[in-house]
């Protein structure tokens, strides 16, 4: 009899989330685990889930909080199918909400709540509806959470802020898949020696902060440099008149999503973060990983810990470009670069294989 892992991730689109569970369930899937993927609306790794025999569920719901019911049909639809145990695993704090009220006195599940995120962004808002919701969710989270079996972050720093907060202990950090190993240190030769190539890589929403980034770039003086921004997303439209309107055009370059990693990081000099607030960026350690030196906002979440508190990267205040142009300018006039002992030493927190098997441990641990 086969253990049932279920993971509910609302919007399942390319992205740190989303890539650290494809890679979990693919090894979960050779560790007697059968796997149901659950998502809002239609899944972008329909097709490589499919292929590794995960199971898919895309619900139809035009909101999140209105897939309650559903999502609580298609557990108790599990329940009554031949598993030996049966683990619902959510993620992100709104979607551990919904999975908690969702299961509500169903018996012979094991709840797991995992933070991939961070609850400090629930303190940030545009507008009043958007602190009310904020305040409900961080509410609402702070009473339910407790009537989990076990919660997961992906970084100590949120560890630490959920213990504080919500005065829980059955809580574990489990540091996500981001690289599959640990890469030897040959950089390849720029033969435009003189053009600095910079890297952005993520989605591109107002909360990643690359509004920041070519603020701080569109001041850079005395730098001939080259801006590739790899991602997608509901911002680059008003990043695009940003760039116009500061001359920007022929730095900045649009490079949409890649998978290969290779493409985006082999000749890049710096990889710059700028976010409000994070989980663990994905990103940021895969930057190290190729020996791209990294600059990152000191915001909520996991960031200052990749970079080992400015052992391997320099940081910078969150949402302030001219503190964020000082430290690219300082990069480039002193020529910092990754000390590769400390780089090799830490990179293996973030392993894939590492990452996998705390969850497989932790699984197992749960009567």
């Amino acid at each position: 009899m086969k253990k049932r892992i279920i993971f509910f991730l609302p919007v399942f689109t390319y992205g740190g989330a989303s890539e650290s569970i494809f890679k979990l369930s693919k090894f979960l899937l050779k560790k007697n685990f059968s796997i149901l993927i659950i998502s809002i609306g239609k899944n972008s790794y329909r097709n490589e889930l499919k292929k590794i025999g995960a199971d898919l569920y895309e619900i139809r719901s035009s909101r999140a909080f209105f897939s309650i019911l559903k999502l609580r049909k298609i557990i108790k639809s599990e329940l009554d199918k031949n598993f030996s145990k049966i683990f619902l695993i959510s993620n992100i704090h709104y979607a551990n909400i919904i999975s908690l009220i969702s299961s509500f006195k169903l018996k012979g599940i094991k709840i797991i709540l995992t933070e991939r995120s961070s609850l400090s962004e629930l303190k940030i808002f545009t507008n009043l509806v958007t602190f009310l919701k904020n305040r409900l969710i961080f509410y609402l989270a702070k009473y339910l959470y407790k009537y989990s079996d076990l919660i997961i972050t992906n970084s100590l720093y949120e560890k630490n802020f959920i213990k504080k907060k919500f005065q829980i202990q059955n809580i574990k950090c489990i540091y996500p898949p981001s690289i599959s190993n640990i890469l030897i240190s040959k950089k390849v030769k720029n033969k435009y020696k003189s053009l600095k190539k910079i890297i952005y890589v993520g989605r591109l929403s107002e909360e990643k902060g690359v509004i920041t980034i070519l603020k701080a770039l569109s001041k850079l003086n005395n730098i001939n440099f080259e801006f590739k921004i790899y991602g997608e997303g509901a911002e680059k439209e008003k990043l695009k008149r940003f760039i116009k309107l500061n001359n920007l055009n022929k730095k900045v370059l649009f490079q949409g999503h890649i998978k290969n990693k290779d493409l985006i990081f082999k000749d890049a000099n710096l990889f710059i973060n700028a976010s409000w607030f994070e989980g663990l960026p994905n990103a940021l350690v895969q930057s190290i990983n190729y020996n791209v030196f990294p600059i990152c906002s000191s915001s909520p979440g996991g960031n200052t810990e990749v970079i080992k508190h400015g052992k391997l990267g320099l940081s910078f205040k969150s949402n302030n470009s001219l503190d964020l142009n000082k430290k690219i300018s300082f990069f480039f006039k002193n020529k910092l670069k990754l000390n590769q002992q400390i780089r090799k030493n830490h990179l293996k927190n973030y392993t894939e294989n590492r990452s996998n098997k705390e969850y497989l441990v932790n699984l197992n641990r749960l009567k």
